[in-house]
């Protein structure tokens, strides 16, 4: 098959002017010029990739909502079920949101569904298993958004349900109590590429920012969440979403994260991989080392996974 190249004209004049304003050598210079990044600004916050440079959680079109109802059933103590996926991405995103909940007192479980029997997403019969166990409270986790005959039958069943996803959605939404999404129609999230740990995370922020009534959410919450972004680091690089904008911020700090307070489960999957001899975590680490084994799991029907303790 015939490539063809498309090579952008060498503008030394450009390249001179960005090196002087940002303070940056000629050849990253060039480089950010050849990503379209031609301001001193645009290009500092780019090389820095400061946590703070995150968009609050309530920005995310139905976090507020989602974490509202969440802090209302810790509060009640009504039995909240994460529902996952059996992915990299949905795992992390599980463990992020079931986390989250254990520490804030939930009475708080998770279901993932067995890939080889009961399919992706949302299923019936899994939310009446899950009803007559005495869930009250359903929130998926990286699916749910096309499951449109299942969250009728969550509602049939007096089920509260919160979907955050951020795959394509069908022409018409499910009806759920909180969608969490993006690109959730009426909203200008300005970036569409978040994971389902990128979202699942900005929900858990959220939740915290409620639960403490604080911007800056105490330590022990603040601590959690500092974990929590090594998990979102994990999804996002295991999900092959583009590494820009809040995704390069979160594996950027996630990938320290992860190496320095990895979760349990992690800790120990490290510790076989010969990764906690490594000096530093990569994306590398992340791509053909974690997630596959992680992967893994979900193709041979095995459930019994814990990244959390």
């Amino acid at each position: 098959m015939d490539r063809h190249w498309s090579i952008r004209p060498h503008e030394p004049e450009r390249i001179a002017e960005l090196e002087r304003a940002a303070g940056v050598p000629w050849v990253v210079a060039q480089l950010l010029i050849c990503r379209g990044i031609d301001s001193s600004d645009v290009a500092r916050e780019f090389l820095s990739a400061k946590l703070t440079s995150l968009r609050v959680p309530r920005d995310l079109p139905g976090a507020s909502d989602a974490a509202r109802l969440l802090a209302e059933a810790v509060e009640r103590k009504q039995r909240v079920v994460v529902y996952g996926d059996y992915d990299a991405d949905g795992m992390t995103g599980t463990a992020i949101l079931l986390g989250c909940l254990k520490m804030l007192g939930a009475d708080a479980t998770y279901y993932v569904p067995n890939r080889l029997e009961e399919g992706y997403g949302l299923s019936e019969a899994a939310l009446e298993k899950l009803s007559k166990q005495g869930a009250e409270v359903v929130i998926s986790v990286d699916c749910g958004i096309a499951s449109i005959r299942p969250a009728e039958k969550a509602r049939e069943l007096g089920l509260r349900l919160i979907i955050t996803d951020h795959h394509r959605f069908a022409e018409s939404l499910p009806v759920a109590d909180a969608i969490v999404h993006p690109q959730l129609p009426g909203h200008d999230y300005p970036f569409a590429g978040l994971c389902g740990a990128g979202v699942a995370l900005k929900v858990a922020w959220e939740l915290c920012r409620q639960v403490s009534g604080e911007e800056r959410v105490p330590e022990r919450m603040r601590n959690f969440l500092l974990q929590a972004v090594g998990l979102a680091a994990l999804g996002t690089v295991a999900d092959v979403v583009p590494l820009l904008d809040e995704n390069r911020i979160l594996v950027r700090h996630g990938l320290v994260s992860l190496y320095q307070r990895p979760p349990l489960g992690l800790a120990r999957l490290m510790k076989v991989t010969g990764l906690d001899k490594k000096s530093r975590l990569t994306c590398e680490d992340i791509g053909f080392t974690l997630a596959p084994r992680l992967n893994a799991a979900g193709r041979l029907g095995q459930r019994s996974w814990r990244l959390s303790c």
